[in-house]
C-alpha cells in the first residue's frame, strides 16, 4: 500500500473515495468541511439540515460528486464530540475500507482528525490501522470464485492536513500503523490456519521465516531439550503428541543495549482436545486457535524488531498439542516443574498453565524486570467479562496499570481481577505442593494464582484472552466492532503489547 502524507484543502486531494465526518447534533459546518462543501454546493450541509445524515457514531452516506479531485465523499458521524478517542477514528476508517473494497475503489483519502485536537502521529497510526484490520479476510482455503470479492485492496491511502508542521508525525504513525496492524493480520491467519497444519513445529518454522532479516537471536528447545531442561510440566502435556512434538521457541530483541529487559510468554497450544478430560465436540471446534497468546507475543516482538524500538525484549512461546494417547498425562498424576514445585493434575484440560509455569520460570532465570504472559487460559473469564474485555491481574500494580492504559489507547482493553492470597487455597493439594485447578468457583482468578507460583520476585502480569482472542456471528453482532473479523482469530494482544513496549520505551524503560 501506498501511503502518503500531504498538506492539502480536502477539495485537492485526488481519490476514488474521500472520507469526511461530522459530529452527532452538528448543524453547522466549519473550517475544511465548510469549504468543501462550499465547492460542492451544500450538498453536505442540506444532508445535516434535512436530517438525513445526524452524525451518530458509525451513521455513514455517500456522495458522487464533481469539481474535487475525489469522486466520492463519504460522510460517516462520529457520535459526541466529547467522546472523540482514537478506538472510533480507527473504527470509521474500517467502515470506509469496507465501503472502499464493497464498490472496487483502489484509493481512500481522509482528514488528518488533527483539527479535533488529535496527536497526529496517533491519528495515523490509527487510520492506518484502520484500513489494514478492516480489510482483513482469511482466505486461503476458500476456491478463488467464493475468495472474489474480498481480493479488492485500497493501493493508495492519503492523509490530508493544513498544517506542514504534522507531516513528519503523520509519516511516523503511518509507518507505525501499518506494521503493527500487518503483524496483526500475519498473526490472525497464523492462528485461523487448521491444527492438521499448524503444528508446534511449522509454527516455529513459520516464525523463523518470518523473524530471519530481522536483528533478533532466536533459540529452538525439541522434546528431548525441553525434558533435558526439566521442564516436567510442559513436557507431561506435549509428550502424547507423537505427530506433532512440542516445541519451545525463544525469541530475544536487545534495542536497548544495557537497559533493562521485558519478558513475553504466550500459551501456545496448537490443539487442545482437552486430553482425558475430553472436551465435548462444540468445545472442541475452535481448539486450533488455544495458541493465539503464542501468535500475540510472536506479532508483538516481530513489530519491536521492525520498528526498532529501543527497548530490550525476550518472547518465549511454548508450543504443544494437548491429545489423548496411551503415554498422556492423567488425571491424578504428579509432575514436577523446572522451578522445582511438584503438580498435582485434578484437570487434563487445564494444561495451557503447565506450558506457562515452567516458560515463566524459564524466562525468569535469564533476568527480566518485567515478566507478562498472554493466554487463552480460561472459559471463566468469558462468563467474567464478555467477549469484549481481556482480564488481568498481576503482582504490580505500576505494570498493570501501564497495560491497562495502552489497551484503552489501542482500543484491547483489559479490566483487573483481584489476586487475594485467600485464592491461594483453592489450588493447596494434599499430595503435592499444588494442583493445577481450583475448581468452578473464581476459574480465572486461581489460573492466575497458580500461575504466580513462578514468577519470583519479577513484576509480573497476566492477561486472559480466551473470551477476546477469537469471535463469530453470534459474539460479533453486539460487539460490531468494523475492524475485527467476524469470524476466526482477532489477534488480540498484538497491539496491546507493541503499545505497552512502545510507551515503556518511551519513558526511557522506567514506569511510574
Amino acid at each position: 500500500m501506498n501511503l502518503l502524507a500531504t498538506v492539502s484543502p480536502l477539495e485537492d486531494v485526488k481519490a476514488e473515495m474521500l472520507l469526511v465526518t461530522v459530529f452527532q447534533g452538528e448543524k453547522e459546518l466549519t473550517g475544511r468541511l465548510a469549504w468543501l462543501d462550499r465547492i460542492l454546493g451544500g450538498q453536505i450541509g442540506r444532508l445535516l439540515s434535512t436530517g438525513e445524515v445526524r452524525g451518530q457514531y458509525k451513521e455513514f452516506s455517500t456522495l458522487h460528486v464533481t469539481g474535487i479531485g475525489a469522486k466520492r465523499v463519504l460522510l460517516i458521524g462520529l457520535g459526541k464530540k466529547e467522546d472523540l478517542n482514537l478506538d472510533k477514528i480507527r473504527s470509521v476508517v474500517a467502515i470506509a475500507a469496507r465501503n472502499c473494497r464493497r464498490i472496487h475503489a483502489k484509493s481512500l483519502a481522509v482528514d488528518s482528525f488533527t483539527t479535533y485536537g488529535i496527536d497526529p502521529r496517533e491519528s495515523a497510526k490509527a487510520i492506518a490501522e484502520g484500513v489494514v484490520l478492516g480489510l482483513y479476510k482469511f482466505t486461503k482455503y476458500m476456491s478463488e470464485k467464493t475468495a472474489e470479492k474480498y481480493k479488492d485492496k485500497i493501493e493508495e491511502l492519503t492523509i490530508a492536513d493544513s498544517s506542514s508542521d504534522n507531516i513528519e508525525e503523520l509519516r511516523a504513525g503511518f509507518s507505525e500503523g501499518y506494521t503493527v496492524a500487518c503483524n496483526t493480520n500475519f498473526v490472525r491467519d497464523l492462528v485461523n490456519e487448521p491444527a492438521s497444519y499448524m503444528t508446534p513445529e511449522m509454527f516455529v518454522e513459520t516464525a523463523c521465516q518470518k523473524m530471519k532479516d530481522l536483528n533478533v537471536t532466536i533459540n529452538i528447545l525439541d522434546e528431548n531439550d525441553i525434558l533435558k531442561e526439566g521442564m516436567g510440566a510442559f513436557y507431561a502435556v506435549g509428550r502424547s503428541a507423537n505427530c506433532a512434538p512440542p516445541r519451545m521457541l525463544e525469541i530475544a530483541y536487545e534495542g536497548n543495549p544495557n537497559g533493562p529487559w521485558v519478558g513475553l510468554v504466550g500459551k501456545g497450544i496448537t490443539f487442545d482436545s482437552g486430553g482425558y478430560d475430553l472436551k465435548p465436540p462444540s468445545s472442541m471446534e475452535r481448539m486450533h486457535c488455544d495458541m493465539g497468546g503464542a501468535g500475540a507475543v510472536l506479532g508483538a516482538i516481530k513489530s519491536v524488531a521492525e520498528l526498532g524500538l529501543k527497548v530490550n525484549c525476550r518472547a518465549v512461546m511454548p508450543l504443544a498439542e494437548n491429545m489423548v494417547a496411551g503415554n498422556s498425562y492423567k488425571p491424578g498424576d504428579i509432575v514436577k516443574s523446572l522451578e522445582g514445585k511438584t503438580i498435582e493434575i485434578i484437570s487434563t484440560d487445564a494444561e495451557g498453565r503447565l506450558l506457562l509455569a515452567d516458560a515463566l520460570t524459564w524466562i525468569r532465570k535469564k533476568g527480566v524486570e518485567y515478566l507478562i504472559d498472554i493466554a487463552t487460559l480460561t472459559g471463566a473469564v468469558v462468563i467474567a467479562l464478555g467477549n469484549q474485555l481481556s482480564g488481568i491481574m498481576g503482582t504490580d500494580s505500576v505494570l498493570v496499570n501501564a497495560i491497562k492504559e495502552s489497551g484503552e489507547k489501542c482500543g484491547e482493553r483489559v479490566w483487573e481481577l483481584p489476586l487475594y492470597k485467600e485464592f491461594a487455597m483453592q489450588i493447596k493439594s494434599d499430595v503435592a505442593d499444588l494442583q493445577n485447578s481450583g475448581g468452578r468457583g473464581a476459574g480465572t482468578i486461581t489460573a492466575g494464582m497458580f500461575l504466580k507460583e513462578f514468577v519470583g520476585e519479577a513484576k509480573w502480569a497476566h492477561i486472559d484472552i480466551a473470551g477476546t482472542s477469537t469471535t463469530n456471528a453470534s459474539i460479533h453482532q453486539y460487539i460490531k466492532n468494523p475492524y475485527v473479523p467476524k469470524e476466526g482469530a482477532t489477534a488480540v494482544g498484538v497491539r496491546l503489547l507493541y503499545q505497552f513496549l512502545a510507551d515503556y520505551a518511551k519513558s526511557n524503560s522506567k514506569l511510574s
